[in-house]
């Protein structure tokens, strides 16, 4: 089985897709992960980032919100903890790329499963996409 680690900029398209680009891609991930075909792993991160963009940029009503938040855990997906080690990669990949331990928590953790990681965010792709395996969302093919 292949494996995957998303960050919360491709989860958020299957919940939010105003005004969003590469939906159809972001879907197909996650459409691939229902029919077992792909394996997706989150580091627990993604849980409060995701709350937090429920909570702020959606304008949604709190029970909307809840309802967003009670879907995206009855996907399954692996949720990943962070120790110690994965604390120190996150803070050794932040200053290496001069990005944000937050972005350098999911570059770390693709780094540690030997899988890739998918982003929307172009920025964090530029930074890290040639060194590290992080695919931009937009040149997904087929999962």
């Amino acid at each position: 089985m292949n494996y995957a680690v998303l960050d919360t900029s491709v989860v958020v398209k299957w919940f939010h897709r105003e005004n969003e680009e590469d939906v159809d891609k972001a879907l197909l991930l996650r459409q691939a992960y229902l029919e077992g075909a792909l394996n997706l792993i989150v580091p627990d991160l993604l849980m409060y980032e995701f709350g937090n963009f429920l909570r702020f940029r959606t304008g949604l009503k709190p029970a909307d919100q809840l309802a967003s938040i009670r879907s995206l855990w009855s996907l399954g997906m692996e949720i990943h903890p962070i120790d110690s080690l994965l604390s120190e990669q996150m803070v050794q990949l932040a200053s290496r790329h001069d990005i944000t331990v937050y972005d350098a928590a999911f570059v770390a953790l693709s780094q540690s499963l030997s899988a890739p990681l998918v982003t929307a965010d172009r920025m964090l792709h530029e930074k890290c996409g040639k060194k590290h395996a992080v695919i931009l969302l937009a040149q997904v093919e087929g999962a």
